[in-house]
Order: C-alpha cells, then structure tokens, then sequence
C-alpha cells in the first residue's frame, strides 16, 4: 500500500494501461526485512485510471482529501511485493497490478471475512492486463497468497 499525499498534477499522470512489463529492481534488506521499491508515480497512475473510485463498487463513500478535489483511496497491489521472488525478472509495482480501493474494501482484503469475494473480483477483471505485463498467476495462486 502507498500513502499519496499531493494529488495535485494529473496533467503528467497517465490515465491508461500501457501494457508493457517492467523489470524488477533488487530489494532492499531494512530491518532483517526484504523491502521492494514503490514508484509513487506508478501508484498515482493507478488512481488516474480508477477515477479515484474503489474499484470494488464505484458507489463506495469516502472524503474529499485536504490538498485536492479528489476522493481519498488507497492504492493495494493486487499480487503483493512480498510475493515478487515468484516473478524473478517482472516488477509488480505496475499500474495493472495497482487497484484503487476505499479505505473500508482495503482492509476487508486484509484483515475480513470475504476477502475471497473481492479478490475474485479484482482478479476477474484484471486476470487480461496482468497477463500482458508478464505477471502469470491464477486465481487460486492469488487466494493462497491471501490464505483465503
């Protein structure tokens, strides 16, 4: 999950999936902790293209934020870094790979009972764009990353 404060500029923000996969850069140990970079650009981009809107049900409430006009959501990489050791040369910081969710469906994925549901869902409707980027995996792969 990235926390996005400005959300200001979208005239350099790509609104669209350029389907193209991008390397994955080496981790960085913090901590004893194996840590995979994020590009904030990346993540905004994400937002762009959802139209800041929970991609779970667009109906979804949630605040304006202080510093823009748009709604606040949050940014969840659909198959998680800690998983990226599965895709050895493919990077899953990738805006088909980012989905924007409202702050309630964020956390129903992590920590609620039917996340199955949503991760279905979201998969469904990505399963395509996933695959043009190089990041293989089925929907039953993607629920035991969950342990769902």
């Amino acid at each position: 999950e990235i926390s996005l404060g400005l959300v200001g500029s979208e005239m350099c923000i790509r609104d669209r999936y350029l389907g193209k996969a991008r390397k994955r850069q080496k981790p960085k140990l913090v901590n004893g902790v194996l840590v995979y970079n994020r590009d904030r650009q990346i993540a905004l981009n994400a937002l762009l293209h959802a139209g800041f809107l929970c991609e779970i049900n667009k109906e979804h409430p949630s605040f304006i934020r202080k510093n823009s006009e748009k709604k606040y959501m949050e940014c969840h990489h659909l198959v998680p870094l800690s998983y990226s050791y599965k895709f050895p040369d493919i990077s899953l910081d990738v805006e088909e790979n980012i989905v924007c969710l409202c702050s309630n469906c964020h956390n129903q994925l992590h920590y609620g009972k039917g996340a199955d549901v949503l991760l279905k869902k979201l998969y469904l409707e990505r399963h395509s764009y996933l695959e043009k980027v190089g990041i293989h995996i089925t929907l039953n792969e993607l629920l035991e990353m969950y342990e769902v």
